[in-house]
């Protein structure tokens, strides 16, 4: 047999067929983090981001579902989701948020006074894998 009789044994790959690939894979492995460290923050003013903006990498996973926030900050703040959520999260505290559609997120300072610091703020979102759970939910 010659080389050009196998030439034609393998398909060509079609781009869809990639990228169902990699939506399989997003199913079972979820997205890598990423990190969003919040500005200084005046009292009473808001600092937020579109999350396929500040995160190009992240257009691939859109929606992000889970989101952490840790406050290490002595000021209080409240995490807004899609403009339309508003989460109070207080000084020195983590919370985590889960089950989400994340296109956009904002941090408000709560303060009357002080302004947050530079970095004391620090956002984590991600896309989490798809469990068993979740592929039941979808399945009604």
């Amino acid at each position: 047999m010659d080389f050009w009789d196998f030439k034609n044994i393998y398909a060509k790959r079609d781009w869809r067929d990639t990228r169902i690939t990699r939506l399989e894979t997003i199913k079972k492995e979820g997205s890598e983090y990423f990190s969003w460290a919040v500005p200084a923050t005046i009292a009473g003013a808001i600092s937020n981001i579109e999350i396929a903006t500040q995160f190009p990498r992240a257009r691939k996973y859109q929606p992000l579902d889970f989101i952490e926030v840790m406050n290490n900050d002595a000021v209080n703040i409240t995490l807004i989701i899609n403009n339309d959520e508003f989460l109070p999260i207080p000084a020195l505290a983590i919370r985590p948020v889960a089950g989400h559609k994340l296109w956009q997120i904002g941090i408000r300072n709560d303060d009357a006074l002080a302004p947050s610091i530079a970095g004391m703020i620090i956002v984590s979102l991600r896309r989490e894998p798809q469990t068993i759970d979740d592929w039941a939910r979808r399945q009604r």
